[in-house]
C-alpha cells in the first residue's frame, strides 16, 4: 500500500520556534533563534546574532498569512493565484515555494 499523500491535501502549519515580524516594506520577517541552548547564544552572542531573520518578499507574506493551520495547501495556492492571474505558472511555483519552507523546517504539513 503506497502511504504518498498529495502536498495539495495537507495542511501547512507554522512552526513553533518560527515567529514573524513585519519590515518596513510592509512584507513579513520570519525569525528563530540561532542557537538551540540558552548558554550557546550567551557564548556566541558577542559574534552572533542570537536570532536569524529570513524576510519573505511580496507573495511569501500573503502564503504565511493564509497559512492558519485550518487551510489545505491547496485552499492557500488557490487563494494567492486569483490574487495574481497575470503570474504565469503561479500555481507550480506556489507549490515549490511552500514545499521548500517545509524542507527548511518554517512549517510543518498535516495530512487531512
Amino acid at each position: 500500500m503506497d502511504n504518498k499523500v498529495s502536498l495539495l491535501d495537507t495542511v501547512p502549519v507554522h512552526a513553533s520556534q518560527v515567529w514573524t515580524e513585519e519590515s518596513a516594506d510592509g512584507c513579513l520577517v520570519l525569525v528563530y533563534q540561532r542557537f538551540p541552548k540558552a548558554w550557546m547564544t550567551r557564548l556566541f552572542s558577542r559574534w552572533f546574532s542570537p536570532q536569524i531573520h529570513v524576510p519573505l518578499e511580496q507573495y511569501g507574506s500573503e502564503i504565511w498569512q493564509l497559512m492558519d493551520g485550518k487551510r489545505t495547501t491547496e485552499e492557500v495556492i488557490r487563494l494567492v493565484a486569483l490574487r495574481h492571474p497575470e503570474e504565469i505558472d503561479f500555481p507550480q511555483r506556489l507549490a515549490i515555494y511552500i514545499s521548500q519552507l517545509h524542507v527548511n523546517g518554517f512549517i510543518t504539513l498535516q495530512k487531512v
